[in-house]
């Protein structure tokens, strides 16, 4: 590519379509190595079809030889602008055969751009139109070959889809259980064993009689482990009270009255 149509680039594979009159075209801008392309083609019966194309004297007639590739590619970045905008038009149009028309890049403005334009031959045209569906169909091959490209992404390879799993995600709040009710039957069924009560059907009824049962049973178990710490521990006697001695009694034997001891008196020797 020239140094010159390489900041072009931007105007590569670039369509839009013009409504003009009662006429419709579609334009297609594409660079190569050495020249920038623009195809127009007529909406109808006819399928009639124009080329026209800049080369590098092209631009150095506008700009001269010395023109910095800063100002090629400002040049360039602004008519892909005004051509995406929808700002062309096909000026001196003409249906008839052989007449000079020309695609007009912002006819609207002080300074428009034209590139001259020449009808294909029927062959040309043709040849033409191949070579564009050619790449749209080598494109579409990434979205399973289907014409225009959906919202939808579709994978290039058939791939098989395992099942995703859910991932539990812990919640920040954490919700309170309610308490499980033990009731008599439970609490009995626990003790007696797993094999007690393994594949028990019973009938809301049913299961209402076992309850009644079970808390009989419960009731004397409790009055059978009372008479049992009846029987265990010796019944306790109140201790006897000592009797209080009566009044003479005497103090080594209480059941006996004490002696009486009479005084001696001695006489005295003056006697």
């Amino acid at each position: 590519m020239s140094d010159v149509l390489s900041h072009f680039s931007c105007l590569d594979e670039l369509t839009q379509v013009i409504y003009q009159g009662i006429c419709k075209f579609v334009v297609l801008s594409t660079v190569s190595d050495d020249k920038w392309h623009v195809h127009v083609g007529l909406a109808g019966l006819q399928g009639r079809w124009w080329h026209g194309f800049w080369i590098e004297e092209d631009v150095h007639r506008l700009f001269g030889s010395k023109s910095s590739d800063k100002l090629l590619e400002s040049f360039a970045e602004k008519l892909a602008e005004v051509f995406i905008q929808g700002e062309i038009s096909i000026s001196d149009w003409s249906a008839e055969k052989g007449a000079d028309i020309k695609f007009t890049l912002g006819p609207a403005s002080k300074k428009p751009m034209h590139v001259p334009l020449l009808e294909m031959t029927p062959e040309d045209a043709a040849a033409h139109a191949t070579k564009v569906f050619i790449d749209i169909a080598l494109q579409a091959q990434s979205r399973k070959c289907r014409l225009y490209p959906t919202s939808t992404e579709y994978p290039t390879l058939p791939t098989t889809i395992a099942p995703t799993s859910r991932i539990a995600v812990p919640s920040k709040r954490k919700e309170q259980s309610p308490e499980p009710q033990v009731h008599p039957k439970t609490h009995i069924l626990d003790e007696a064993g797993p094999s007690s009560h393994k594949n028990t059907k019973t009938t809301p009824h049913v299961s209402a009689e076992m309850e009644v049962k079970a808390a009989q049973e419960e009731i004397k178990s409790l009055k059978s482990q009372l008479k049992d710490q009846k029987r265990g521990s010796p019944a306790q006697t109140p201790a006897p009270v000592a009797a209080r001695p009566h009044k003479g009694a005497s103090l080594a034997n209480p059941n006996k009255k004490a002696r009486k001891y009479q005084a001696i008196e001695f006489e005295s020797d003056e006697e």
